[in-house]
């Protein structure tokens, strides 16, 4: 019976789909089930929402990325390939 639950689709995926991806986001351990992941995406997991509030504002920055851009800063509207291990540091700033 529990082998018929892994095959209830009826076809069997190809490697690398549907991956999970274990990420840090300020050093806890998050899972993440896309390929990419967007700036506003990134706070969620961090903050649980993102604020309204016009006085505040993020910086998101990563490291151990794709090949292609291991590491850098993200602003609003940016997405980035996804990597096992990949650390985020998201920082909450309230403007005086």
């Amino acid at each position: 019976m529990e082998q018929e639950k892994g095959k209830e689709s009826g076809h069997v995926d190809a490697p690398g789909q549907n991956k999970v991806f274990t990420i840090l986001v300020n050093a806890r351990e998050k899972e993440w089930s896309e390929k990419k992941i967007t700036y506003d995406q990134v706070i969620v997991l961090a903050f649980g929402a993102i604020s309204t509030d016009p006085n505040v504002s993020y910086s998101v920055t990563y490291k151990k990325g794709d090949n292609e851009k291991p590491e850098g800063i993200m602003v609003s509207g940016d997405d980035v390939k996804v990597k096992d291990g990949m650390r985020f540091n998201v920082t909450q700033t309230n403007r005086s």
